[in-house]
């Protein structure tokens, strides 16, 4: 708990291990794909760790920046590109570098921010599939070995760690039969999609009805999740080679156009029972682009909508949340525009951008506490958390302390 309110991290981040292909990989995909390598020849995490090389091609965006970057080293073990991080080289990630990011640091961040259930999202994977045209099964397989290895991690805390699934998006098929092992035999509480385009399919395409159809059968929920690094990124289009352009546009633009195309599209009057989570990309955008959905509806909706039933702000109350960070200060307005109850939070542990470990913190300090209440309770909501699942958050919790 935080200062006695449940909070459930929406979105909590992992950093997965250099070696986690070298042990979870299909063996028959893993000529496919290499990894940094240290002087010892095995796989190494370092500042460029995130350079995958998936089929002779860069699953990352660090082969984009053809000019050598300022890198600030501190008195932590990190090496950070970003000049600007509010996480890195502040001493406040010495206890997660000190244990190699493994479970029990992940357990222990979420001691420090208060936090009663993450659900943990990928690091490196977010950009692993990011691109067009790739192998399906090498798709399935890197989903597969992902999949295996992050359920193997939530083993140390079963009741108190999540995850969500890694999805193989270059087959719808593949995709619902991945859910499925995952859910059913795996754990899993939902799966994470990024929102940009894929394969010419976007996500009011019929191609993804069986998908959106087995997330309400299997009462799971659908996370988007942006990131800057995906090869088929319009944004790289746009932008190129400056992270910070792709960055402040990638999380809300690819958000937006993704609500449109689930509203508009008729992906939540079909699919009612589906929950669908709007993850680290702040949420003030929402209000916005419901009203100017709204102001077409008019004009439009009989001619080119006409299955509609409801209004937009109706469908994201009854299907969506959007994550906030805790320090946005238009949070308490937002509230009062889509419902407090439609919000919850994304820490972003441990990535360079975070506020860890004062997020809930500055929560509770930029609004009134009712209302960050229902925001840290929000997740629950998202992803189906009931009170037995608190309970056995709480007993976890409690036998680790004595351990």
């Amino acid at each position: 708990m935080k200062d006695g309110l449940r909070f459930v991290d929406s979105d909590m981040h992992i950093m997965e291990p250099p070696d986690l292909f070298e042990r979870y990989l299909d063996p028959k995909f893993k000529d496919r794909v290499s990894v940094p390598v240290g002087a010892d020849g095995r796989p190494t995490r370092g500042w460029a760790a995130g350079l995958i090389i998936v089929d002779g091609v860069p699953v990352s965006d660090a082969d984009l920046q053809q000019y050598r970057k300022r890198h600030r080293s501190g008195s932590t073990q990190s090496s950070q590109p970003l000049s600007g991080s509010r996480l890195f080289d502040t001493g406040r990630l010495d206890f997660a570098i000190e244990r190699n990011y493994n479970a029990e640091a992940q357990v222990m961040g979420m001691e420090m921010e208060g936090v009663d259930i993450a659900v943990l999202y990928p690091t490196t994977g977010l950009a692993l599939l990011g691109r067009n045209n790739l192998d399906p099964q090498l798709s399935l397989a890197l989903c597969q070995a992902y999949n295996n290895w992050i359920h193997d991690f939530c083993r140390y805390s079963p009741d108190r760690l999540k995850f969500v699934a890694m999805l193989p998006v270059h087959d719808v098929h593949l995709a619902c039969r991945e859910l499925v092992r995952c859910v059913r035999e795996l754990g899993a509480v939902g799966s994470f999609i990024r929102p940009n385009l894929v394969n010419g399919r976007y996500w009011h395409s019929n191609y993804w009805e069986p998908l959106y159809s087995l997330h309400e059968e299997l009462n799971v929920t659908w996370g988007f999740h942006e990131g800057v690094s995906a090869v088929y990124s319009r944004m790289i289009e746009l932008y190129g080679e400056n992270r910070f352009y792709r960055h402040v546009a990638s999380h809300w633009i690819e958000m937006q156009q993704a609500l449109i195309a689930m509203i508009i599209g008729g992906v939540f009057e079909f699919h009612p029972k589906l929950r669908v989570g709007f993850l680290e990309a702040q949420n003030s955008w929402v209000p916005g682009l419901l009203s100017r959905i709204e102001w077409d509806y008019p004009q439009y909706r009989d001619s080119h909508a006409p299955y509609l039933s409801l209004t937009p702000r109706e469908y994201f109350r009854r299907n969506c949340w959007a994550a906030v960070e805790g320090s946005e200060p238009e949070i308490e307005a937002t509230a009062g525009l889509i419902g407090a109850d439609r919000m919850c939070v994304s820490t972003d542990y441990p990535h360079f951008d975070s506020n860890f470990p004062h997020v809930a913190e500055n929560l509770l300090k930029n609004i009134p506490r009712q209302i960050a209440a229902q925001i840290l309770m929000g997740g629950a909501h998202l992803y189906g958390f009931t009170e037995a699942d608190f309970q056995k958050a709480d007993a976890a919790a409690a036998a680790g302390r004595l351990a």
